[in-house]
């Protein structure tokens, strides 16, 4: 792994007031792709540096980058983004021809959510709490 594209971060000029804390980075070989698909998701860039991007959707922040050597296995480790209305969100991203990995439900775990894959292997889960839960 190329070890300089972790140095970019996302830390304001002016000091560590406003730096970021507990960002995902995601690593994938091909950052157009993982930009194509993280769009589609609804999230917007917010700045771009070559093979580094910041990514914001609803207040959440991600980081992609890209390295010629990072796999694209699936991974043991997922991504849970929280949302207001995850059945309306399952919709708009079927329809958009976003696979669904894990169809929509109620989990044990009392979270209603479902499960998208990005084009690195990173499961994203889309989540809010189930309607029975208090």
């Amino acid at each position: 792994m190329n070890p300089g594209h972790h140095m970019q971060g996302d830390a304001p000029a002016a000091g560590m007031g406003d730096y970021a804390q507990g960002v995902i980075e995601v690593v994938g070989p091909d950052i157009e792709a993982s930009l194509v698909f993280y769009r589609a998701l609804g999230f917007e860039v917010a700045r771009r540096t070559g093979g580094f991007a910041v990514l914001h959707r609803q207040g959440q922040r991600l980081f992609v980058a890209e390295d010629a050597n990072a796999p694209t296995a699936p991974r043991w480790i997922s991504l849970r983004l929280m949302t207001s209305d995850v059945d309306a969100l399952h919709d708009e991203l079927r329809d958009r021809g976003v696979t669904i990995v894990h169809p929509l439900g109620d989990r044990p775990y009392g979270l209603r959510e479902f499960v998208v894959r990005d084009p690195n292997g990173l499961d994203i889960r889309f989540s809010q709490p189930s309607p029975s839960v208090p």
